[in-house]
């Protein structure tokens, strides 16, 4: 018995080892047939048998792998003239997606013979083949492998090989797309037994590839809507390769197509579809959560603290009564903001227009005109400048329920920017569905962010947790008014990256001109003196902020920015090359922090007119920007007998001297100088 044991464990032994050594994927090399005729064209075919629960990778192999490679050694005179991938599957490991092949995989090569082979020779050929298996944990595998083919004819096909063949995805399919801010919309043509559709891209940086893929059919053509790569990783491009690959109700592959989709600048479809009331639940309830934590945001916090504010002064000083209209006219300014914020999207979505929450911040005008106000309240809360006594009155009054409903305003303006968590999907759902949704979505949001206050307003007893009123709340007014010169400051970035060193040199001028006539607004109310003085100057403040709103509309920028001369950088060696051939040259030193050189800019560079002079003549301007100290500029200027700026030199054609033009200069001065062309 015990021999029995010993010969029964030495079987098991054996088996164990056996299949240990067992290799996890056989590689196999197939000609598609015995014999090549003389330059004739012939498969060749990679097979890979996995071991069950392994996969390898696709051309693409999505979130993670490395797609199986092959590198052929060919016989002198055989060329390869295309490479074939079957229509791969999806894989999920956790939060990624992977693409690849699962039980069998093959990669197919076409190759083309030399002509005037011999009959009957046999020809070697080689190759190195490379993957990644992946059983649960990946490992990199790589083959030498080699068959044979025989000049001739008549000798018989590799039916394995035409079967791999057959599966390969059609090709000749129509197909386009279109490019939205998050998705592309692929368009070809119905396929009657297509319940689903997924398409595998052949390049990386063009999907998301975790994200679902979602198929409308209208009028004879099937739409597939794929969510694109994250915005930082994204790779747009004119044409998307890669296949498309058709399922039936069951899940089961139809049909799979081999495309090249071009893209197309029309409209892209809009789909009315019934609300599924689960979803359009769902999408309330994140949307109330989103605008309740939008109070917590940075950049709504500034403007909540004027509401702030209000209750803590008006804790036990005002009666219940006035404090619940406040609280209900807040609210209203909330949610109608939010109302109209989602009214103007949906226009602009009917019009064809692709914006999302925010996009009135894309609008300089409007940045720099919440900049300002924003600064200027600020300037309120450090008392540089106060409202005075009969405000003060009517907004007891009358004027502090607009008080608390222009408060309301000013936070969804100042929300704007901020996504709180679950807000993404939640305006995802709502501009991807009809108006009524749209606005139920926005309404949700704006009552979730007007909840605590309407809250604090509705039940005075819960202010006892607020601390009372006292002297320390002037304090606190000032405290809270650099969050306002924050917000102030960014909306100042943010400008300045909308239009660069003009955008922010406007923007910066107007806060300037904000804080002066604020100043002179506040001693005047204190001393009674220069009211008429601090008035004018309001009014001019106004004026010139409203014109510095105008001057960075986008069609006015578009303007300065097609006047601009095309400045080349100074160098030394091209001007010398453009003097030679008796080209006229202008050369402008200046430097950013150069007053006279910014106003001479202005004055002389502006125009339109003076570009195109530039340019019928074909005068090389070349601009020395001296804001950094250069050596190569400082010998410039000390050349010209000069030592600091601005300076401005003009070469006549063949000229062996320069004009040394004005350090006042204008347009004319400038045309005057180059007009003997």
């Amino acid at each position: 018995m015990k021999r029995l044991l010993y010969i029964f464990s030495f079987f098991l032994f054996s088996v164990a080892a056996r299949a240990q050594n067992e290799p996890a994927v056989r590689a196999e090399l197939l000609a598609g047939g015995e014999t090549v005729e003389s330059g004739g064209e012939f498969w060749l075919a990679l097979k890979l048998d996995l071991a069950r629960g392994g996969h390898v990778y696709w051309k693409n192999a999505g979130d993670a792998g490395e797609p199986v490679e092959l590198r052929l050694e060919l016989p002198d005179g055989f060329s390869e003239t295309g490479r074939y991938w079957p229509a791969p599957e999806k894989f999920s490991t956790g939060p990624f997606t992977e693409y690849g092949y699962g039980g069998r995989a093959f990669v197919l090569v076409k190759v083309k013979a030399p002509e005037n082979l011999t009959a009957g020779e046999v020809y070697g050929i080689s190759a190195k083949a490379s993957w990644l298996a992946c059983f649960g944990e990946c490992i990199p595998m790589a083959r030498d492998l080699d068959t044979l083919v025989v000049a001739g004819t008549g000798g018989a096909p590799n039916e394995e090989v035409a079967r791999m063949a057959a599966r390969l995805p059609e090709t000749g399919r129509s197909a386009a797309f279109f490019e939205t801010p998050d998705t592309l919309i692929l368009e070809t043509d119905d396929d009657k037994n297509a319940a689903s559709a997924y398409f595998f891209p052949a390049a990386a940086k063009v999907l998301t590839h975790s994200a679902p893929q979602t198929v409308k059919k209208a009028d004879g053509k099937l739409y597939l809507f794929m969510k694109k790569a994250p915005a930082e990783e994204y790779v747009g491009a004119d044409a998307i390769d890669g296949t498309l690959v058709f399922y039936n109700v069951q899940g089961e592959r139809v049909r799979s197509f081999d495309i090249v989709a071009q893209k197309t600048h029309s409209d892209p479809p809009v789909f009315a579809e019934p609300v599924v009331w689960g979803d359009f639940l769902a999408a309330l309830a994140l949307a109330f959560a989103g605008g309740l934590l939008l109070n917590l945001m940075p950049c709504v916090f500034p403007v909540l603290s004027l509401k702030a504010f209000r209750l803590l002064k008006s804790n036990d000083a005002v009666d219940a009564a006035v404090r619940r209209r406040g609280g209900m006219f807040y609210t209203a300014g909330v949610i109608g903001s939010f109302l109209v914020v989602g009214a103007l999207l949906v226009c602009l979505r009917d019009a064809g227009s692709q914006m999302g929450w925010g996009f009135q911040l894309q609008y300089p005008p409007f940045v720099l005109g919440l900049c300002l106000f924003l600064f200027f309240l600020g300037l309120v809360f450090s008392d540089v400048v106060c409202v005075g006594e009969r405000l003060s009155a009517f907004s007891m009054n009358i004027g502090r329920n607009l008080g608390d409903f222009g408060t309301g305003v000013l936070a969804v303006l100042a929300a704007t920017p901020c996504a709180a968590p679950f807000m993404g999907t939640a305006l995802g759902y709502g501009l991807m569905n009809p108006a009524p949704v749209t606005f139920g979505v926005f309404t949700a949001m704006g009552a979730g962010m007007a909840l605590p206050f309407l809250m604090l307003d509705l039940h005075p007893a819960l202010g006892h947790f607020m601390p009372k009123a006292g002297a320390w709340t002037m304090l606190l007014k000032r405290i809270l008014a650099f969050p306002l010169y924050a917000a102030a400051a960014w909306l100042l970035w943010v400008l300045s990256a909308q239009g660069g060193a003009f955008a922010l040199g406007v923007g910066l001028s107007c806060v300037v001109l904000v804080a002066f006539a604020a100043w002179l607004a506040g001693n005047a109310a204190r001393t009674g003196a220069l009211k008429r003085t601090a008035a004018v100057m309001a009014v001019i403040a106004l004026f010139l902020s409203v014109a510095g709103m105008l001057a960075l509309s986008p069609a006015r920028m578009r303007e300065k920015q097609d006047a601009q001369i095309e400045w080349r950088p100074y160098d030394t060696d091209e001007i010398r090359e453009y003097r030679k051939i008796g080209a006229p040259v202008f050369i402008k030193f200046s430097a950013k922090w150069c007053l006279t050189c910014l106003v001479n800019e202005r004055a002389a560079f502006s125009s339109g007119a003076l570009k195109e002079v530039f340019r019928a003549k074909g005068v090389a301007a070349f601009a020395a920007d001296w804001t950094e100290r250069g050596d190569d500029i400082t010998a410039a200027l000390e050349s010209f007998g000069r030592g600091g700026i601005p300076l401005y030199v003009y070469y006549a054609p063949h000229a062996a001297r320069p004009q040394i033009l004005p350090q006042l200069i204008t347009e004319k001065t400038v045309l005057r100088a180059i007009g003997d062309l």
